[in-house]
């Protein structure tokens, strides 16, 4: 039997636990063929938005004058920031500095080796 409403996650004082059975996906402003899960917001308190992206191929998140950390834990994410491209890979990262606008992050699909 499912109990409605009773997960492991939890929200305390000073910290929060979230377990992957209460993930929404929703899709964010400017977000092309991709979804979000938000993990932490302004709304909870944070100074920032930390969220998991998930991209279709050819998902975009779109552009933000805020600053921007990614990290690749599949695929392929490319980059084109100040007209220069760059793509990481599984375990890449990239960092966009505030103010500094990017045209997109786009994923890719890797075929295997």
């Amino acid at each position: 039997m499912h109990n409605l409403g009773h997960t492991r996650s939890a929200h305390q004082r000073n910290h929060l636990l979230l377990t992957p059975d209460t993930f929404v996906r929703t899709t964010l402003p400017g977000m092309k063929a991709a979804s979000a899960i938000v993990h932490i917001s302004p709304a909870l308190g944070a100074a920032f938005t930390e969220y998991t992206a998930e991209f279709e191929n050819a998902g975009e998140l779109g552009e933000t004058l805020a600053q921007r950390f990614l990290y690749v834990i599949d695929g392929a994410v490319h980059l084109i920031c100040r007209r220069q491209g760059s793509t990481s890979r599984p375990h890449g990262y990239a960092y966009v500095p505030q103010g500094v606008a990017t045209e997109s992050h786009r994923a890719k699909r890797l075929e295997p080796l």
